[in-house]
């Protein structure tokens, strides 16, 4: 049986380890015959339950932040890793995500490095990120590698949240105006083609339209919501899928309103990735492959792919990005100069900063033509419906003069 366990060492410092044995009383005799003290123990034990298998668990960006930043605190301070992991899952509610953090304390008190006991979590620990923490070990630089990690989630997580905020108004105006809609075609209309049913009269092709639509959402309104309500929720589940996200994103990017923000996002992405692995001591050809991968947009993607191939077969970074087209021309320039220069990982950390006050201008702007475009919209359909209510009356009104 292994237990966790915090010793008082000969010399009178304490360390922590996991260690095999009987049964607590015989860990601790073992321990004293040693001339150490058990401090403390703790049974290594999993519980089904409360443990999926490797990259079943998924953790939530802001969690890994928090992780990040008590991994590197801790290092930072001489604090073992060990340690560290046990009292971030002692105050972690999430079992599974508890029990994710125990398993790498584990590891790493075996001797397993830590970017493996964390590739073994691909759900929680992206590639990106066990390259990155691998690349610091290598290094001996790993707080330093920590603290850029760190950095670059906090920007992952404002970025996120510049884009949905970008996308709420868009939503709760487009969501309204279908409510608006069915709430007419189920409640409203019916009454009002029922009144006009007992006047009689001939009634023209849209109007006719209009209350048979109407009797058709007002006897099925309760599936026409569920069914809603499952494509919502089967929406935001096939958003977590790379391929129709990507397909989403290409529509966006043909799109006039949103096209630059699309853009603008990708090249942001690429550039802060990119700059955060040259600084941790990638290779060039590593470090584009897996800044790739962290691009949403798959047109940007294919064309850093095919960067990496001109490279692989000789060509220069600045020449293969003017290949691919990858970059602006402005951003091309620059990187062709801190490529002559020696100096591309302070050239990407000076794009990233640039590009994140430009996808910052982009989602203004965005937002500021998206929102009269949506009113607009809405207007138009809830009008359109409204128009043809006033003609249906109008016309059967005029029915009945005749």
């Amino acid at each position: 049986m292994r237990f966790r366990s915090t010793i008082l060492e000969t010399d009178g410092s304490q360390s922590q380890t996991v260690i095999e044995a009987d049964d607590e009383q015989s860990l601790h005799a073992r321990l004293h015959d040693e001339g150490r003290t058990l401090l403390r123990v703790q049974p290594v034990d999993r519980v089904e339950a409360e443990k999926k298998g490797p990259g079943d668990v998924r953790m939530a960006p802001r969690r890994l932040l928090l992780l990040t930043q008590a991994l590197y605190e801790a290092l930072d301070a001489g604090v073992p890793l060990l340690g560290t992991f046990q009292a971030v899952a002692e105050q972690e509610e999430d079992p599974r995500i508890a029990a994710l953090l125990d398993d790498l304390g584990d590891r790493v008190a075996a001797g397993q490095p830590l970017s493996e006991a964390m590739a073994v979590y691909p759900g929680s620990f992206p590639g990106i990120y066990c390259a990155l923490v691998r690349a610091g070990e290598q290094s001996g630089s790993l707080p330093e590698v920590l603290q850029s990690i760190t950095g670059f989630l906090e920007w992952r997580l404002e970025i996120a949240g510049t884009v949905k905020q970008a996308m709420v108004y868009p939503m709760v105006v487009a969501a309204a105006g279908y409510g608006m809609v069915v709430f007419m075609l189920a409640f409203v209309i019916p009454r009002l083609g029922a009144v006009l049913s007992k006047m009689g009269g001939d009634l023209p092709a849209a109007s006719r339209m209009l209350i048979g639509a109407s009797g058709f959402v007002a006897a099925n309104v309760g599936y026409i919501l569920g069914g809603t309500v499952l494509a919502a929720i089967g929406f935001k589940m096939a958003l977590r899928t790379p391929a129709f996200s990507g397909m989403l994103l290409n529509l966006l990017g043909k799109l006039p309103v949103v096209r630059d923000l699309v853009g603008t996002l990708a090249v942001a992405q690429f550039a802060r990735t990119f700059s955060v692995l040259l600084h941790a001591g990638l290779t060039m050809t590593s470090a584009l492959e897996l800044g790739s991968a962290a691009v949403s947009l798959p047109r940007v993607r294919d064309r850093l792919d095919g960067a990496r191939e001109r490279i692989l077969a000789g060509a220069r970074l600045g020449e293969a990005f003017k290949e691919e087209e990858v970059l602006p021309p402005v951003a091309l320039s620059m990187v062709l100069v801190g490529e002559e220069a020696g100096r591309l990982p302070v050239t990407f950390e000076r794009l990233s900063k640039l590009y994140d006050r430009e996808v910052k201008a982009a989602v203004k702007k965005a937002l500021g033509l998206l929102e009269p475009a949506v009113t607009v919209l809405l207007g138009i359909v809830v009008g359109g419906v409204a128009v043809l209510v006033v003609g249906t009356i109008y016309s059967a009104m005029k029915g009945i003069g005749k």
